[in-house]
């Protein structure tokens, strides 16, 4: 039988100063494989408060591999706004992409800029897939 349930995973990019890149993986649970739907990021600089006219949109690029498959999401680190979106209208991926159990993702973050600091959370947003051998689907 399998079972989905809403989870999010996320990767906290703190400090990144300028011209410098950072690296953070994200480990996939173990008890199931994750079907990756939607795509979001928050930011800010030297933890000032954002609102809705201050929202901030980093200078940085992103590049993100499945250590499982190997894969990367892109050929070249693309722009963080142009692959993730705010918690209000998230980039929704055009088909779910799954991620399997005990894999992870590795998360590279470029800072553009010369003189900015960037605080970036990004959060990968979508479903833990549990499958329960032996035991029947239920019909729908």
């Amino acid at each position: 039988m399998e079972v989905r349930k809403l989870f999010s995973y996320n990767a906290v990019f703190t400090g990144i100063v300028g011209l410098a890149s950072s690296t953070q993986n994200i480990q996939i649970q173990a008890d199931s494989d994750f079907d990756l739907q939607k795509l979001t990021f928050t930011a800010d600089i030297g933890i000032a408060a954002v609102t809705e006219s201050t929202r901030i949109i980093p200078l940085c690029n992103v590049l993100i591999t499945d250590t499982g498959t190997g894969e990367q999401f892109s050929d070249v680190a693309v722009p963080v706004n142009s692959l993730f979106g705010n918690g209000e209208l998230p980039f929704i991926l055009p088909r779910a992409r799954r991620i399997a159990a005990r894999s992870s993702l590795s998360i590279t973050m470029n800072n553009r800029t010369a003189a900015t600091t960037y605080n970036i959370q990004l959060s990968f947003i979508g479903e833990k897939i549990y499958n329960y051998p032996g035991v029947p689907t239920p019909s729908r």
